[in-house]
């Protein structure tokens, strides 16, 4: 048995659950999780045009691309202060305030008529994911006994790949009418403010009680902690090769056209859902240790086909099949997170989660483009792929050590 299943027993023992929310709150949280990725990208279709709209203002061109990359890094910096705060406050009104702030600010970038407003608002967007994001990894720890917390993550990243392709394609159809009714897409997650108001248990925190008497007083597996971080940092700064530079291969390579682009990037995302999907059942057979190295190396050998692939059609399958690998890691993650950590930490711990996931994403074109530049985009995501591959290797030799102790 390993260390981690020890962690997630005793808890289990030592504290009797309350009865698991009902389905409305299950399906609640899921789509609340799966806000994140409406955080960056899905205003993406409409940048030419605002950069057009805005074209006589001073370094139009850089500052309308900080709209897309600013509300990472923002995610990035404010995510542990989310976590603090999440663990000196209750959960569920700090969740349902950031959650009216993602609607308030999303949405106001269609009333902005300057590129400092727009970009404010931007920040302010990821403000509230920052706080949003580590308090729904926390109340899935409040509210789940550990072996339900794996079916809820991984419900939740195969909705993040059906709620991105389809807030996407909105996006695109809106900014065809005006470029201000992309903003407008945030608008959808209206209903959720409502539903989780209604059907998502306000319980109190176990752990506000005398620490003494509590489980949770423990201190965090501080080995496990660290060992997910770094790998949430790399999963995002390597597989995020893949949306950031594969439209302008294909384009350079094939001639794809923005629609062959869209469609491309539509499949790729829809290969994450099989990858989550399985995640549940594998859990439950398989360390962690394992998983994380069969998710990295699933996503590595898809990144070395993306670089030799010979047509349009088989590089389109290996951004498949490295979007399962994706749907394995990122559920794996948030349960290995939660089994390591102690009620009283899980905010703290969960904003670090959330911080090095999204600084992996704001440093991937950092990290990538340079590499570009110099020896082209196949060699690229071969050195990708290769790294992936490396990582799996690590991940394996871990599960033997963890094995062992």
């Amino acid at each position: 048995m390993n260390a981690l299943t020890k962690i997630e027993n005793v808890a289990a023992a030592a504290v009797p659950a309350p009865s698991a929310p009902g389905r409305a709150a299950q399906a609640t949280l899921v789509l609340v999780g799966s806000l994140v990725v409406m955080a960056t990208a899905v205003v993406a279709p409409a940048l030419p045009a605002i950069e057009a709209h805005f074209a006589g203002q001073p370094g139009a061109a850089y500052l309308v691309r900080l709209i897309v990359t600013l509300p990472a890094l923002v995610i990035a910096i404010a995510a542990p202060l989310a976590g603090y705060v999440l663990d000196r406050l209750e959960r569920w009104p700090v969740v349902f305030w950031s959650l009216v702030a993602f609607v308030v600010f999303g949405a106001a970038g269609s009333t902005a008529d300057s590129l400092e407003v727009l970009l404010a608002t931007r920040a302010g967007l990821g403000l509230s994911v920052a706080f949003l994001m580590a308090g729904f990894t926390s109340l899935i720890g409040d509210m789940f006994e550990p072996q339900a917390r794996g079916a809820i993550m991984s419900r939740q990243v195969g909705a993040n790949s059906v709620v991105a392709l389809s807030m996407i394609l909105m996006a695109g159809v809106f900014a065809e009418m005006d470029w201000r009714g992309a903003f407008l897409i945030y608008l959808a997650a209206a209903p959720l403010v409502l539903a989780f108001w209604l059907f998502v248990p306000n319980r109190p925190r176990l752990d506000t009680q005398a620490a003494g008497a509590m489980p949770g007083s423990e201190p965090a597996s501080m080995s496990v902690v660290m060992a997910v971080y770094a790998l949430a940092l790399l999963c995002p700064l390597l597989y995020m090769i893949l949306p950031t530079q594969s439209p302008f291969l294909i384009a350079e390579a094939y001639n794809g056209t923005p629609t062959t682009i869209a469609l491309a990037f539509g499949a790729s995302t829809l290969g994450v859902l099989p990858g989550s999907l399985a995640f549940g059942r594998l859990r439950q057979r398989l360390s962690p240790w394992v998983l994380f190295g069969t998710g990295f190396a699933i996503m590595g050998l898809g990144m070395l086909l993306q670089g030799i692939a010979p047509n349009l059609g088989l590089l389109v399958a290996a951004m498949v099949f490295s979007g399962v690998g994706f749907g394995l890691v990122m559920p794996n993650l948030s349960t290995t997170l939660l089994a390591a950590a102690p009620a009283h930490l899980r905010g703290r711990l969960s904003g670090g989660l959330v911080s090095s996931i999204f600084l992996g994403q704001f440093l991937s074109p950092v990290a990538s483009q340079p590499l570009v530049d110099a020896y082209g985009y196949p060699p690229t995501f071969l050195l990708g792929g290769l790294l992936l591959c490396l990582v799996a290797v690590v991940a394996f030799v871990s599960a033997v050590a963890w094995r062992s102790t």
